[in-house]
């Protein structure tokens, strides 16, 4: 079973049918109903085929320089023409071999721990959770069996999010449980394929000499480690720096040390996608101490803390979601925090954003697990629009933003404060969870704020208009939502009074708080 050459994908063509595609016919019929998307069992999943895919574009189907990406960008390759890129690779993404390459199984793994296949999935509780029976929201034993190729995926899903898994457990090559984000054309642009989708976040040949990772490598398992011995980590001193493996083993990195079982025959039904399937999984064995990544790995879909003082940290999902509060750092640099957007992001404001017709906007897919080391507290994405960013413009519009944040963020500060004081006579020993405060602001003012942003990005002259109208709307979204939330808790004692004082003392605090105040048009 391959991955490559076998019609496996469940695609969404443009007029809502779904069909099952091999990669290589990602452009068959993009006239007139194109493949537009995949249709798949978890969002998770959806994410780690993109990626996949991406990853195999930028392994078999490189273009050469900017001319050629051009030039696939106008016209897709046809199916034929990925058909025989893909054949050179193809052999490294058979799935159920029993002994030698399997695609991101461990080549040579006799023996070792056997788990269920669940296991797998990165939300899956863990063997502590189940003997203190503190499984609440994902309970065990739910998924049994798992198809081949949701089984593959759910196993590149685990290798390239690797969250920590305690002592020999290794985390992913970006860390664990990192932020991905991906360069999306407007769903109404006539470049909305899903060839498109993915051919915005490939590289050239030209970019990915400019990766990290050693480009002089030329054994298979250079890019794909598990067509060789695993580099293992047993030791101090066994770490797998960029040196040691080329540039697009990023996109197929395997810190995890697992061999798939596989039983035949059974039609039985995969507990992911519900579909009837002859060869499946239920278990896997595996061992620790597989490739230990270290170093200054920089994934080009992933955004990173640069700090010229330390070794590049990607950025993870936070509770609370993303919205866009995270948009500095995520599409422009966030200097204040030395924060980065992923390369392909940055490479898109540089050079691609023209592609994009007329007015429309591209959009920022922002994807990834919030992990508690190795718990998943959630699964977040969003996206975002990029906007056409004037490139002798990005430092002060990214200046800009910062100062429309900061202030939206004091502005959530007094709010969040203010309520503890309508609901508590000493606000200040407060505890409990106020997300839901803080949530409700982000999303009442999310609109304004991306509408002051595209102003921004189209007149040059419009600044302290913007910044005088986003304040008005930050304090009255403040005091709405304070409105809102403050009398429910009355109950808690203090009365009218206490809130009448709360919310006058809320009103000063943000008329007065210097970063709100520094927005007032002069």
């Amino acid at each position: 079973m391959n991955l490559l050459s076998d019609s496996w994908m469940p695609v969404i063509r443009q007029d809502g049918t779904v069909v099952k595609s091999s990669p290589a016919n990602i452009t068959e019929n993009l006239t007139p109903n194109p493949i537009v998307g995949v249709k798949v069992p978890r969002a998770d999943l959806k994410g780690a085929i993109y990626q996949f895919l991406v990853g195999v574009l930028q392994t078999a189907f490189l273009p050469e320089d900017e001319d050629e990406w051009l030039k696939y960008w106008r016209t897709p390759p046809t199916p034929d023409s990925l058909r025989e890129a893909f054949h050179s690779v193809g052999h490294a993404f058979e799935i159920d071999a029993e002994n030698g390459p399997a695609f991101m199984q461990d080549f040579d793994l006799p023996e070792g721990i056997e788990k269920s296949i669940s296991v797998l999935l990165i939300e899956t509780p863990g063997a502590n959770a189940e003997s203190h029976n503190t499984d609440h929201f994902v309970k065990r034993g739910q998924i049994e069996r798992i198809s081949a190729y949701w089984a593959a995926m759910a196993l590149f899903a685990l290798q390239i999010n690797s969250p920590a898994g305690g002592a020999g457990i290794r985390v992913s090559l970006r860390g664990g449980g990192p932020l991905t984000t991906m360069v999306l054309p407007p769903d109404d642009s006539k470049h909305h394929t899903l060839w498109h989708q993915l051919w915005l976040n490939v590289l050239t040949q030209e970019e990915l000499e400019d990766l990290t990772g050693n480009m002089e490598l030329s054994e298979e398992s250079d890019i794909f480690p598990w067509m060789g011995n695993t580099r293992t980590s047993g030791k101090k001193g066994m770490e797998t720096y960029p040196q040691h493996g080329h540039p697009l083993q990023m996109y197929w990195s395997m810190p995890r040390r697992i061999r798939l079982h596989w039983e035949r025959g059974l039609q039985t039904v995969c507990g992911l996608s519900g579909e009837i399937a002859d060869t499946q999984v239920r278990t896997f064995h595996t061992k620790k101490h597989g490739t230990n990544y270290a170093g200054a790995w920089i994934h080009p879909l992933t955004p990173y803390v640069i700090d010229p003082e330390k070794e590049p940290i990607s950025i993870k999902a936070q509770p609370g979601g993303l919205g866009y509060r995270h948009w500095l750092g995520l599409v422009a640099n966030d200097g204040k925090r030395h924060r980065s957007p992923a390369l392909i992001v940055q490479i898109y404001l540089d050079s691609r954003q023209d592609l994009i017709d007329g007015d429309q906007d591209a959009r920022l897919w922002v994807f990834g697990y919030d992990m508690d080391n190795m718990k998943a507290r959630c699964w977040y994405e969003s996206t975002m629009p990029v906007f056409h960013l004037p490139v002798d413009r990005i430092d002060d519009i990214s200046h800009l933003v910062n100062q429309m944040i900061g202030a939206a963020s004091d502005a959530v500060s007094s709010l969040r404060y203010s309520i503890k004081q309508a609901w508590f006579s000493r606000p200040k020993d407060a505890k409990g969870d106020l997300s839901f405060v803080d949530a409700n602001f982000w999303q009442g003012t999310e609109m304004q704020f991306y509408n002051a942003l595209k102003t921004i990005t189209l007149h040059a002259d419009s600044e302290k208009t913007v910044l005088d109208k986003w304040r008005s709307t930050i304090m009255a979204t403040a005091l709405e939502t304070f409105d809102k939330f403050a009398l429910s808790g009355e109950k808690r004692g203090g009365g009218m009074k206490r809130l009448v004082k709360a919310r006058s003392e809320l009103n000063n605090g943000l008329t007065n708080r210097n970063s709100i105040k520094a927005l007032k048009a002069a």
